[in-house]
C-alpha cells in the first residue's frame, strides 16, 4: 500500500460517515415541506404549525449544554419501533378529560425553533417530551384531593394549592430531598440554576430551600430551563396524516352526563 492509497482510504473512511449521517439527513430535513391539513380528513385547510410557548430558545440550549439529553429522551416512537405511544403520559393521553385520546408520535415539528432536536441519547430518566402535560394534569389531580380533604373549592386552595412551577424547581434543586418516589433517582443536583438571597420581608414566593435567615430562588438560568420544561407539551392536534395510526382518528372529549330529572310524582310520594 502506497502513502497516497493510505492517505484515500483514511479520507474516505472519515468522508462516508459524515456524508452518511450528518451531511444528508441535514440536508433532506432542511428541505422537507410544510405538512398541509387535508380539507376532507382534518375539515380545515392550510399549514400545521404547531404553537410554542415559554423560554423555548434558551431553554433548549441550557437543557443541551447541562447534558439532560444524556438521560432524558424527547421521542415518543412509531408503534412498531416501540411502546411509547401506549405509556400514559407520554406521548399524550388516552382519556383527556377536555380533548379525549391525545396519544400522538413525535414529529419533526414537534422541535420547530430550536436550535436542535434533543430527542436524547439513553432514558436512564423519563422522557420528558410530554412533560409539561404531565405536570399540568398533575397539577390538576394534587389540586382535586387536597380540596377534598380541606373540604373546600379548588379556586379556594390559594397559598396550598400545588404549584407545578415550584414542583420543579425543586426538582432541579435536589430531587431526592424534595420529590416523592424520587429517594433513588439518578438526577444529579443542580444548585447551579440557583443563587442564595436573604430573607426579606415574607421571601420569595418561588424559593425551594430556606436555612438560617436565607433562601434559594432560581436564577435566569433556571427559571429559563423551568419554563422550556414546563412548555414540552407535544400532544397537541396534528394532521391526520402525522397520527401515529392512520385509521384512528384523535377521539373527541366525552360528553358531560346529564343530570336525570326527577319523574313526575316523586315529589309528591315523599
Amino acid at each position: 500500500m502506497t502513502v497516497k492509497t493510505f492517505f484515500y482510504g483514511l479520507s474516505a473512511s472519515f468522508a462516508i460517515p459524515w456524508l452518511i449521517m450528518v451531511a444528508i439527513p441535514y440536508g433532506s430535513m432542511s428541505s422537507m415541506p410544510n405538512v398541509e391539513y387535508d380539507e376532507n380528513k382534518d375539515e380545515k385547510t392550510g399549514t400545521f404549525q404547531p404553537l410554542h410557548s415559554g423560554r423555548l430558545g434558551i431553554g433548549s440550549m441550557i437543557y443541551a449544554q447541562e447534558g439532560c439529553t444524556m438521560c432524558h429522551s424527547q421521542l415518543t416512537r412509531p408503534t412498531y419501533a416501540g411502546n411509547d405511544v401506549f405509556r400514559d403520559g407520554q406521548g399524550g393521553f388516552k382519556a383527556d378529560p377536555e380533548r379525549g385520546d391525545t396519544r400522538r408520535i413525535t414529529n419533526y415539528m414537534d422541535f420547530d425553533g430550536e436550535d436542535m432536536a434533543n430527542i436524547g441519547e439513553t432514558r436512564i430518566g423519563p422522557d420528558l417530551g410530554n412533560f409539561g402535560s404531565r405536570v399540568s394534569s398533575k397539577t390538576v389531580e394534587e389540586n382535586a384531593v387536597l380540596a377534598k380533604e380541606l373540604g373546600v373549592d379548588v379556586s379556594e386552595l390559594g397559598d396550598n394549592a400545588f404549584n407545578g412551577e415550584l414542583y420543579v424547581y425543586q426538582h432541579l434543586f435536589d430531587p431526592r430531598k424534595f420529590i416523592v418516589n424520587a429517594k433513588k433517582s439518578n438526577c444529579p443536583k443542580n444548585p447551579r440554576f440557583f443563587e442564595k438571597k436573604k430573607i426579606y420581608g415574607q421571601g420569595a414566593v418561588d424559593a425551594v430551600f430556606e436555612k438560617d435567615g436565607y433562601q434559594y430562588v432560581p436564577n435566569d438560568r433556571g427559571r429559563a430551563i423551568a419554563s422550556y420544561l414546563l412548555n414540552l407539551k407535544r400532544d397537541g392536534d396534528v394532521p391526520v396524516s402525522m397520527i401515529y395510526n392512520k385509521a384512528k382518528l384523535l377521539k373527541p372529549a366525552p360528553a358531560p352526563k346529564k343530570e336525570e330529572k326527577p319523574k313526575e310524582g316523586a315529589e309528591e310520594a315523599k
